[in-house]
């Protein structure tokens, strides 16, 4: 082997997102995937195992799975080049495999990805080219595409939970770091995942996204407080990522920053005083009359007049079924409480949107996780009003 396989995809202008897990690459031509020997069948015809079933498969929980199911979906569909490098490895029984050699002098173009019975996904492949040749290739090759998407239930059983949304974790995980961080502490990643039920590239995706909504709260990044266990040192890409090179510093200002850090107090005009006559008034008074929290009252009170006193998705109307819920992204902790920050929802739909199974986007589309979408489909799809479209805020 002349050069590490990482060289190989970069001079191939496929460069890995990272030298340390990923399995392939995309660039914006296509995709090249890294496969074993051992998975390769050259008869009845070529073909090599994309990603597998097989319970000793040990790379099914790596932090490069997330990374290989988008390539593999993407593939699924079609229409793009794809291709990939075949590798052997050193031992093929190793719990984590390391590669012995690989084809350097040719590539294999992928004719279509298919799914067996028991889920395990292949590429069916075509002739090999050289690496010369693959410039041109790209051109004129695309893959085959099939004619259902590829959902969770195709894939192997064990990417099912990997493929769960990190996302519903985050409030969490991040609540962990700030009571780390009052306590002068360290989390390790070991902890995170087992607390969290994170498999690695999950718990990378929600690390990154945590410490990017820390710098644009301005916040410390509460990330340089998550450590190996053994170093009691932060991971290398903590400082490429955020470009944070001292971590020790990082912890000290998040030791200080959330020493003390005081609930956010905004002065605000006091609410007009109602009209009695009113019938919204009654319909609030049954609203509001139940107080969760310190603002709670006032922030239910504030959306459920911006939002007409009606579940944004449903319409629903009586108030006992009603929830104030704050928008993604927005903290009840940190003083997102205007109308602003949330949407009126029935109870059932709340639970489901903090819990990633109903999700809204910026512009009101309205989607639904796969594990709900049977009970509650007639809203799939649906264009609601978001905070912004609500009536005018009180």
């Amino acid at each position: 082997m002349a050069k590490p396989i990482s060289e190989f995809f970069k001079d191939l202008k496929f460069p890995l997102n990272n030298m340390r897990w990923s399995w392939g690459a995309q660039n914006e031509h296509g995709i090249l995937l890294r496969t074993w020997q051992d998975e390769f069948v050259s008869r009845p015809r070529l073909r090599v195992e994309v990603l597998g079933l097989n319970d000793d498969y040990a790379e099914l929980d790596s932090a490069g799975l997330g990374e290989r199911v988008r390539h593999v979906e993407e593939l699924w569909a079609g229409g793009i080049p794809g291709y990939t490098v075949i590798a052997e490895a050193v031992s093929i029984s190793a719990a984590r495999r390391k590669i012995k050699s690989y084809r350097d002098d040719v590539v294999f173009p992928i004719q279509q990805i298919i799914a067996d019975d028991s889920g395990r996904l292949t590429a069916l492949l075509l002739p090999p080219i050289s690496i010369e040749g693959l410039n041109e290739h790209v051109k004129i090759h695309r893959v085959l595409g099939n004619d259902t998407p590829l959902t969770v239930n195709r894939l192997p059983e064990k990417v099912v939970p990997a493929r769960e949304n990190y996302q519903t974790r985050l409030p969490a995980m991040r609540d962990i770091l700030i009571n780390t961080a009052k306590h002068r502490g360290k989390v390790t990643y070991g902890d995170l995942m087992e607390k969290l039920d994170y498999v690695r590239y999950q718990l990378q995706h929600a690390m990154n996204r945590i410490g990017h909504d820390c710098m644009d709260k301005q916040e410390p990044l509460l990330t340089a407080l998550i450590v190996y266990k053994d170093t009691g040192q932060c991971a290398d890409g903590f400082a490429a990522e955020f470009g944070v090179t001292d971590s020790e510093s990082e912890r000290e200002r998040c030791y200080q920053f959330w020493k003390q850090a005081p609930m956010p107090v905004h002065i605000k005009p006091a609410l007009p005083e109602p009209d009695p006559g009113d019938p919204m008034v009654e319909r609030e008074r049954r609203f509001t009359q139940t107080e969760v929290r310190l603002q709670q009252s006032a922030f239910r009170r504030k959306v459920f007049l911006a939002c007409d006193g009606c579940c944004v998705v449903t319409g629903c109307d009586v108030p006992e079924a009603l929830e104030a819920a704050h928008v993604f992204g927005r903290d009840w902790r940190l003083g997102h409480n205007e109308a602003s920050d949330g949407i009126l929802l029935r109870r059932d739909l709340h639970a489901m949107y903090d819990a990633g199974l109903l999700m809204i986007s910026e512009t009101g589309k309205v989607t639904l996780n796969d594990a709900a979408r049977h009970a509650y489909g007639d809203l799939d799809g649906r264009v609601v009003s978001m905070p912004f479209q609500c009536a005018s805020a009180v």
